[in-house]
């Protein structure tokens, strides 16, 4: 009987992002796997797809090892998911739980109190998340404010929090907090990818689709008579079931949406290397305009020109880099408006794609985020990273 790859040395735990979730696998998890550290992820495997018993074998392309749990609805997911996920974390032997959810708070004084050094991810604001959430009563909002906060508390007393912005990292203790943002990992393919002039003449838009997110101005925009000729939307990424997405349908049946559905991380790179435009119409709800969206930075690195919402700290951090159009919230005619400027002036679509890319080349790009997170890794565990896999 072959030996369980135990203990590990760290183990990513989350009860609500999928197995293949960006932040969570391919960039946390993922980096430590390949600066030499025993790498383990908790997460939740597709839809329809039964759970793992154990770690058997590492992903061949992270070498992080992997244990799925099964897809559940919120709410069985909360009650049962969570549990099995901390369980199967103390089951690694891992001195270090890095966990990923709000949903998971509850275990950081259980992990603690069995001596394992806790890491909490804060990947949202949660009161700035219940703020935007127009559809709570007002009791409703009361109660979820009062648990926002009182998660906040209880993640407060993990050993350090990564924080994914600066808004978020200012709700924990300054000496126990660390920044590491969430931004792009460079591929080496894409350095040879076409000019964005000579690409399809696309609009893209990759994420979850909700109402907060855009989904009714992505329909405006492909059902728009003033799109110019030969130009098409495409998007891929789940569509919220609460909303009502007859409209996305009708367009998608009659070809003026080119949906792909849920695509994994490397596919929808390929996706967007291929188009020649990158669609960021979140609306700015107390979150949103608070967040750095990781999508706006997946479009500049595949080489695309953006339009985008006219948020000011997405100004802020595109300052110096003529890259993007902006336009008003909720405006499909604007982002309309905007592609036929770029089809009209294929130098402008040209230098904002090239200025984007430049941008995150210098300043927005994961390997340098990572230092800290294995800097991080290296004070909790007392262990450095192997010489040879990370090149210091």
């Amino acid at each position: 009987m072959p030996l369980r790859p135990r203990p590990f040395d760290i183990v990513h735990v989350s009860s609500a992002h999928p197995w293949t979730d960006n932040r969570v696998h391919l960039r946390a998890a993922g980096s430590a796997a390949k600066a030499g550290y025993r790498t383990a992820l908790i997460a939740v495997a597709a839809a329809g797809v039964g759970a793992d018993r154990d770690w058997d074998q590492p992903d061949p392309e992270t070498g992080v090892y992997v244990r799925r749990l099964p897809a559940r609805r919120r709410g069985r997911r909360v009650l049962v998911s969570s549990v099995q996920a901390v369980r199967a974390a103390l089951s690694s032997r891992a001195p270090i739980v890095h966990l990923h959810d709000p949903e998971l708070v509850w275990a950081v004084p259980v992990l603690r109190g069995l001596h394992r050094t806790v890491v909490y991810d804060a990947h949202e604001d949660l009161p700035a998340q219940v703020r935007g959430k127009e559809y709570l009563g007002p009791a409703a909002r009361r109660v979820s404010t009062v648990a926002a906060h009182a998660v906040l508390v209880v993640a407060r007393r993990a050993r350090t929090v990564v924080a994914a912005t600066p808004t978020i990292a200012r709700r924990f203790p300054v000496d126990r907090t660390v920044l590491v943002r969430n931004v792009p990992q460079l591929r080496a393919e894409d350095t040879a990818v076409r000019s964005v002039i000579d690409r399809d003449k696309t609009v893209v838009y990759i994420g979850s689709m909700s109402r907060d997110r855009g989904l009714d101005v992505l329909t405006g925009v492909a059902s728009s008579r003033k799109l110019p000729d030969g130009w098409r939307v495409r998007t891929a990424g789940p569509i919220d079931g609460a909303v009502d997405r007859r409209a996305f349908d009708d367009l998608v049946r009659a070809r003026r949406i080119d949906h792909r559905g849920v695509l994994l991380p490397n596919a929808a790179r390929d996706l967007l290397v291929s188009a020649r435009i990158g669609l960021l119409p979140l609306f700015p709800t107390p979150a949103y305009a608070a967040s750095i969206p990781t999508k706006l930075f997946e479009y500049l690195a595949a080489g695309l020109a953006v339009v985008a919402t006219d948020v000011p700290l997405w100004r802020e951090l595109l300052a110096g880099a003529d890259c993007a159009t902006w336009v008003p919230p909720g405006d499909p005619e604007a982002v309309v408006a905007a592609i036929r400027r770029y089809d009209e002036d294929p130098e402008l679509l040209l230098r904002h794609a090239t200025s984007g890319r430049a941008l995150v080349r210098e300043r927005f790009r994961w390997d340098r985020e990572e230092q800290v997170l294995l800097d991080l890794y290296r004070s909790l565990s007392g262990v450095a990273p192997m010489p040879e896999a990370t090149g210091r």
